[in-house]
């Protein structure tokens, strides 16, 4: 694993971005489908909304790259607290390598969605709780995540030569954090 992070970072720095670029794409492309599907319900949509439908697909993208950016800071300082040594543009560099995994769980979440017709069902919610190819995609997009944290914190175990424990908690620690700070809010709320 120490020789595929070293060929990593041997790699020109725009292959990680373009992945992350690659995924967020996608992102707001699942989005947008998603937006289709209730606007195929029976919505009608004026020029308004279908202009700000068109500038969210902007601010999706550019939210994706942000929380990479984000996620990886909170990795990075985790795996400082715990005596790691590492430059963050090396970590930021190779740290993107791994965002492929979710990006091809969204392709496959999109084609399964893609048939889909939401008129056969009552409503948007009858269609989340009974359509198959629904669950089945928002699936596979929450458990793709598992490799890709467990990739991470393999880079940050031989990256800051931090033992597995500790390159584990650096990043669980971020990802429970963010997880009860969104439940917190959802309680609030």
């Amino acid at each position: 694993m120490k020789k595929i992070i070293e060929s990593l970072s041997s790699l020109p720095k725009w292959y990680g971005f373009f992945i992350v670029l690659i995924y967020a794409l996608l992102t707001a492309e699942f989005i947008a489908l998603l937006s289709d599907l209730c606007l195929e319900y029976g919505m009608q949509i004026s020029g308004l909304v279908e202009t700000f439908m068109q500038i969210s697909y902007v601010i999706i993208i550019l939210s994706c790259i942000f929380i990479w950016i984000i996620l990886s800071l909170l990795y990075h300082f985790m795996a400082i607290l715990f005596d790691g040594k590492a430059d963050f543009k090396d970590f930021l560099q190779i740290a993107s390598y791994p965002f492929a995994l979710p990006a091809i769980a969204i392709v496959i979440a999109i084609l399964l969605l893609d048939h889909v017709e939401i008129r056969e069902y009552e409503g948007i919610r009858q269609f989340m709780e009974q359509s198959k190819s629904y669950q089945q995609a928002i699936g596979i997009l929450n458990y793709s995540f598992i490799p890709y944290y467990l990739l991470v914190a393999c880079i940050i175990h031989y990256l800051y030569n931090l033992k597995w424990l500790y390159a584990l908690l650096s990043v669980a620690i971020p990802v429970v954090s963010i997880y009860a700070v969104t439940e917190l809010f959802k309680l609030v709320m």
